[in-house]
């Protein structure tokens, strides 16, 4: 990424994003959360404090107790978690599908992701490919893994898809 659109990515999309997301875990029941690709605390300084939370980051920008340093396709699955927190990840790793199936196995309850979303994604950048992106991740492809969300949006200009997925209750959608 060049110095520009690391600017407006990290300064600018990336708080608007995270703002949406905060809206929607502010609906959802507390408990433990997992925010895997956290990159650094910016989340946790935010999250209401009815969250159990811990950060996951293969070369998270800050240090904090609460973050540990690791890459998502490491993750071993022995705890569980209330929410996994999958923002901006799935089009970055080796093999998303694999990923898809292990936040399924971290989750007690309730998922959810943020993917670029396309073709908004693309044409805000002028068709330039995004180079640290392996995949495009469509909301459809999702959905085949994970089921019908509870909620979805776009944020941040069209530029983002964010989805919710309840594991226990795949009928009750949230407003």
């Amino acid at each position: 990424m060049g110095k520009f659109d690391t600017f407006i990515q990290t300064r600018i999309l990336r708080p608007i994003r995270l703002k949406a997301i905060l809206k929607i875990l502010c609906k959802i029941h507390p408990g433990t959360i997992i925010d895997l690709g956290c990159m650094d605390d910016y989340l946790l300084k935010r999250l209401p404090k009815k969250f159990d939370y811990v950060g996951y980051d293969e070369n998270p920008l800050c240090k904090n107790e609460k973050i540990i340093k690791g890459k998502v396709e490491d993750l071993t699955k022995n705890k569980k978690f209330d929410v996994v927190l999958c923002t901006e990840v799935l089009e970055h790793v080796d093999d998303p599908v694999e990923v898809m199936r292990n936040l399924k196995k971290l989750s007690k309850r309730f998922i959810l992701i943020s993917v670029p979303n396309e073709p908004f994604f693309s044409l805000a950048r002028l068709f330039i490919p995004a180079k640290e992106h392996l995949w495009t991740i469509y909301p459809w492809a999702l959905e085949k893994h994970f089921g019908k969300p509870i909620f979805k949006r776009k944020a941040c200009f069209q530029r983002t898809h964010i989805a919710l997925w309840d594991l226990k209750n795949s009928n009750k959608n949230i407003s």
